[in-house]
């Protein structure tokens, strides 16, 4: 048998193999915070002050998180009341470590999408979902608010407007305009098929 097509199989073997169990499917493709922030109905920065979350099998997760929001970044054409919750909860993406991402007492920023007058449900993104949950740290908030659309921060309805202080410090200069969203990244075709498909090229040139 030919040594480079040897080769070309070994690797594709290889591969095959040292993909991990939570690998998303074919097709998944990592979409950028812009991205998915831009295209959230609601965005906003608050703390998980208790939650009902139970995951299966599979590692699906299904429940219930509330959420008291100390900053809104972006509204609908209703007021967001300072203390919602998040009904259904359902995070299906297999590489998603959600038990990171619900902790309470931790802040976190939400892309959401309106239910009820205090409910609402996280923003999904893309065919295979990317939810809108990220870290509530300060690098992450400025990110987020150099997203265009998400510049004007206000307190929640029912809160005290002085607390605006309670949301971290960003600096977005006047004349700096915003962020628009990158595009996508296809996580199987840049971190598997690219390297398979250049050995595969140099091998057809042999």
């Amino acid at each position: 048998m030919n040594s480079p097509l040897v080769v070309l199989l070994v690797t594709l073997t290889f591969l095959c193999s040292e993909i991990p169990a939570c690998s998303p499917p074919l097709g998944w493709k990592s979409i950028s915070l812009e991205e998915v922030l831009f295209n959230s109905a609601i965005v906003v920065y608050g703390k998980d002050v208790g939650h009902n979350l139970t995951a299966n099998r599979t590692q699906d997760v299904r429940g219930e998180v509330f959420l008291q929001v100390y900053c809104v970044l972006k509204k609908d054409s209703s007021g967001i009341p300072e203390n919602i919750t998040l009904s259904p909860v359902s995070i299906a993406d297999p590489c998603s470590d959600w038990t990171h991402r619900f902790i309470p007492g931790q802040m976190i920023i939400l892309g959401l999408k309106r239910s009820s007058a205090d409910t609402f449900t996280i923003h999904m993104e893309g065919e295979f979902a990317n939810e809108a949950i990220y870290k509530g740290d300060t690098d992450t908030y400025n990110k987020a608010t150099k997203v265009c659309g998400l510049q004007t921060i206000t307190v929640p309805d029912g809160r005290n407007a002085s607390l605006i202080s309670d949301c971290p410090p960003h600096a977005v200069p006047a004349d700096a305009g915003c962020v628009m969203p990158s595009g996508t990244t296809d996580f199987r075709v840049s971190m598997i098929l690219l390297p398979v498909l250049a050995l595969l090229a140099s091998t057809l040139k042999l």
